[in-house]
């Protein structure tokens, strides 16, 4: 029987050696088959800037994204084109890490914080800021937004910036390189759709059996990565350069923050759409209800 092929879009593959990975679920569910069981074929492709995957959604190049909640929200009220079929992660795998010298929030006086634009993007970093330690953005330190996580990582191995809000692998590494964890982005920011997978309505219509089946799939890929430790880590250490420890740790971490239903649940939906558009929080419902496909919204 010939499989059903689907171009799946994650966010930036990028870090030491260019080889971090964020999520191996996908890898693993084919190197194990749990995809083909399905009828699938599926193919991961990591491309870089949101702005290049909503254009692949569109042309049709690639037939689902893995998109932070704000950008795609955004998106949808700007274009109604996008539909969200799943909520991916319960958190936004960061962390700020910081210099040694660093201890408190209010540390942060004088001191610059670097973070890709992607995920800060519509999110009141600086609002946070002031909210944790009394530090305001306007005058008392600087956020520097950049291109890449690995530009953010690399400001601070650098000494360029005195924090850097960066994903785990980097995170995990830069504690190895004698920076300390202060936070992780759920205690540094209030984000309740951390990452949706969407595609367009133009798709939906042509292929919603094929984006169901995936989801039934990658349910199974996620708790078939759960349940194998040391699967996922040798194909980190096999395929992404992980040294042991920091694949261990990735494992260990990471996997926790997995959504196991891939649904979203409603209330996150009317907090995020309260925080990226005040005036329609209201319609709450109204807007899930047109963004999100039947089954997707848990109410």
């Amino acid at each position: 029987m010939a499989l059903t092929k689907l171009s799946c879009m994650y966010g930036h593959l990028e870090g030491i050696d260019g080889k971090f990975a964020r999520d191996v679920t996908g890898y693993l569910s084919i190197a194990d088959g749990i995809y083909k069981k399905h009828g699938l074929e599926i193919s991961w492709n990591h491309v870089q800037g949101t702005e290049e995957r909503y254009r692949r959604l569109e042309n049709g190049e690639a037939q689902l994204s893995f998109v932070v909640g704000r950008a795609s929200l955004q998106h949808f009220l700007d274009t109604k084109t996008t539909r969200v079929i799943g909520c991916a992660m319960n958190s936004c795998p960061y962390l700020l890490v910081a210099d040694g010298a660093i201890r408190e929030i209010k540390d942060l006086k004088g001191q610059t914080v670097v973070c890709r634009d992607g995920p800060a993007r519509g999110v009141p970093l600086g609002w946070q800021f002031q909210q944790l330690g009394g530090i305001d953005a306007s005058h008392d330190f600087q956020i520097k937004l950049v291109g890449s996580d690995q530009e953010a990582f690399h400001s601070l191995l650098d000494k360029k910036a005195a924090a850097a809000i960066v994903p785990r692998p980097y995170g995990f590494v830069a504690e190895d390189k004698g920076f300390h964890r202060m936070l992780d982005w759920n205690d540094l920011v209030d984000d309740p759709l951390p990452i949706t997978i969407e595609t367009t309505q133009k798709l939906l219509d042509e292929r919603e059996k094929d984006f169901r089946l995936f989801l039934t799939a990658h349910r199974e890929g996620i708790l078939h990565a759960k349940a194998n430790r040391e699967k996922v880590v040798q194909l980190l250490i096999d395929r992404f350069a992980h040294y042991r420890s920091l694949a261990e740790r990735t494992f260990d971490d990471y996997l926790g923050y997995m959504n196991e239903s891939l649904q979203i649940d409603m209330l996150h939906m009317g907090k995020l759409v309260a925080q990226v558009s005040t005036d329609q929080a209201a319609n709450a419902r109204q807007i899930a209800s047109e963004w999100a496909i039947p089954g997707a919204v848990k109410v």
